[in-house]
């Protein structure tokens, strides 16, 4: 976790990109229109990106975030693949991995890649919390979804829904 410019804090990621004004503005319209829900244009746009900056792995993640949501997992996947030979490990696209793996039922597949992203990156929080969901919900692991829910809550306290399901295996495991 760092502090942001703005004073925020949130997680860094450093890479050396290679992209040049213009494509860092087709970039940046295109996360806007990912934030409007804009998905087919969001591609378009991300395609050129990619394109013209193939080293960068912000535009492929992005980009399977877009097939995900227009119902494309296939292609999602092809460009969280890439994004992870580009950075192996990045934590952001492996939690998009997990997540992709989770709704495909590759339970086994997702909880190793969010491990992956753990043990490198132990401060992504959100990766904490979709393994509490997937050992909760999918592969019957009360101590691991305990154990990634209370690391996210402790972190993140004022998400309420995680407070509540860590009281609720609190219970179930008779840890009250």
């Amino acid at each position: 976790m760092a502090r942001l410019a703005d004073g925020r804090e949130g997680f860094i990621i450093t890479e050396v990109p290679t992209m040049d004004e213009a494509a860092r503005r087709d970039f940046d319209r295109a996360v806007a229109m990912l934030k409007d829900q804009d998905y087919e244009r969001a591609i378009d746009l991300l395609e050129k990106v990619i394109e013209q900056s193939p080293g960068v792995t912000a535009p492929y993640i992005d980009i399977a975030i877009a097939y995900q949501r227009i119902g494309k997992p296939e292609r999602a996947e092809e460009h969280l693949r890439t994004a992870l030979t580009l950075f192996p490990g990045h934590p952001v696209a492996c939690n998009e991995y997990g997540l992709l793996y989770r709704k495909t039922g590759r339970f086994t597949e997702a909880r190793e890649i969010y491990e992956k992203a753990i043990e490198r990156f132990p401060d992504y929080y959100p990766a904490h919390k979709n393994l509490g969901i997937l050992c909760d919900l999918y592969l019957n692991d009360p101590a691991c979804a305990l154990e990634h829910y209370e690391i996210y809550s402790i972190a993140n306290p004022d998400d309420t829904q995680v407070t509540l399901w860590v009281a609720d295996l609190r219970a179930r495991l008779g840890r009250d």
